[in-house]
């Protein structure tokens, strides 16, 4: 098994990106669906990931760079990960975190971050196979707030 993980170029990379995402938001409505990775190519702060077996597209993410004020170094979040169902098993999902990281690194990256549900034990024992920990805002008295705006 050949494997390679590629950062995505915008102008080269959509096809192969598309059909993963496509598979990974098939519960979206469709509408919705078909314009997710458009508006993300659109983005600047979007950086996407494919992970290729034998030269056919298997894996992906979608990350998005922020900023540490307190560090002064960037952060990239995992926001989307997937394996295509055809290929999980095979060890592609620490093939592609390995190569994300590997971009963080050469990049001079602070660190990556993900969220994930608490209920996917999969995705939480590959996370933990590659040193991703998980953690608590370590500035005292800080919570993290939200409010929706749709």
């Amino acid at each position: 098994m050949d494997t390679k993980v590629i950062y995505v170029e915008r102008d080269k990379h959509y096809q192969e990106f598309n059909e993963l995402f496509e598979e990974y938001a098939s519960d979206l409505d469709d509408e919705i669906r078909s314009k997710v990775v458009g508006q993300l190519f659109e983005l600047p702060y979007f950086h996407g990931f494919i992970c290729f077996v034998d030269n056919q597209p298997a894996a992906c993410a979608v990350c998005y760079e922020s900023f540490s004020t307190y560090r002064f170094m960037k952060i990239l979040n995992v926001h989307d990960f997937m394996v295509s169902e055809r290929y999980r098993g095979r060890g592609l999902g620490k093939i592609l975190l390995n190569g994300i990281e590997q971009y963080g690194n050469t990049n001079e990256y602070l660190k990556i971050t993900l969220e994930v549900n608490n209920n996917n034990t999969v995705a939480k024992k590959l996370y933990q196979s590659c040193g991703f920990q998980d953690y608590q805002v370590e500035q005292k008295d800080s919570n993290h707030w939200q409010k929706f705006l749709v």
